[in-house]
């Protein structure tokens, strides 16, 4: 692990540097409600000297409902060149991989998302059921979490675990952003389905399978042009190091309120160090 992040204060920095932008949303362009001030101009400029961005989101969601809110706080087209969402790499995952091999169609499933959202479940060979008890796979697309409903939900699932029942969690994020502020989300909820001796099946950032997916439709072969960008050193700065990519930390997003000696903290946790800092993608 390397021992510190060169600090950097305008996004021209990288502009000549690299070709492929892959750049988180929450935390980083928006909180999911507001559009952070210079955000926009930012991707813009990375179009305008002739990058390639590509939004890559941990939202358990499709990416045309992730392009939808997306453009409702006005990052239109000429700001991006494509959006992949764990959602949408996990829907094609299911319906091309698992459904009818890991899982026989039809499977008994307990899906829980944000927002009564449908997108991660329509058109799979699955049926759905209220009741954990009868579940064959517990399908974790997106929570909104208090401590209290944390609790709730987890109690709720116990039975799953004791039923040996496999998780598959589309939104790795332990974080999430509420109208009311910072929440639990599904991560969480997988992450104490895990530590109960329950099989996890995590998709999206720091795993590989979204990265494979953007470098195949990309056509990406040389590496050393993609630059990962995101707040969160656990998904975004740890998955782009996997994948051996150059990679930004943002200093918006969950881990705005520390500071650089709270990042060391960070850092060592997850034992990983972003070739860069900056304090915020704006221009």
């Amino acid at each position: 692990m390397k021992d510190s992040a060169i600090k950097i204060t305008d996004i021209d920095y990288l502009l000549e540097r690299y070709r492929y932008f892959l750049v988180d949303q929450f935390g980083v362009l928006h909180n999911g409600f507001t559009a952070y001030d210079g955000a926009a101009n930012a991707l813009r400029s990375v179009k305008k000297a002739g990058g390639r961005v590509i939004i890559i989101s941990n939202s358990g969601k499709r990416a045309s409902s992730n392009i939808a809110r997306m453009n409702s706080l006005e990052f239109g087209d000429d700001c991006f060149d494509r959006l992949v969402s764990s959602g949408e790499v996990a829907w094609h995952l299911l319906k091309k991989q698992i459904i009818g091999k890991r899982f026989k169609p039809g499977v008994n499933c307990f899906f829980l998302s944000n927002n009564s959202d449908r997108g991660a479940v329509d058109g799979l060979d699955i049926t759905e059921t209220d009741s954990v008890n009868t579940a064959e796979l517990i399908l974790l697309s997106g929570q909104h979490l208090d401590a209290q409903g944390l609790t709730a939900l987890c109690k709720q699932l116990v039975v799953a675990v004791q039923n040996h029942v496999p998780c598959i969690c589309t939104n790795p994020d332990k974080i999430a952003y509420a109208e009311c502020g910072k929440v639990f989300s599904s991560g969480t909820v997988a992450e104490w389905y895990e530590s109960q001796g329950g099989e996890v099946i995590w998709l999206g950032k720091p795993y590989p399978e979204i990265y494979e997916y953007i470098f195949s439709v990309e056509n990406v072969v040389d590496k050393k042009q993609v630059v990962c960008i995101g707040d969160s050193v656990e998904h975004d700065i740890a998955g782009g190091s996997n994948q051996g990519t150059d990679t930004v930390l943002v200093r918006t997003g969950i881990n705005d309120h520390l500071d650089d000696a709270g990042l060391q903290e960070i850092y060592r946790e997850h034992h990983c160090v972003p070739s860069y800092v900056i304090s915020a993608f704006a221009k």
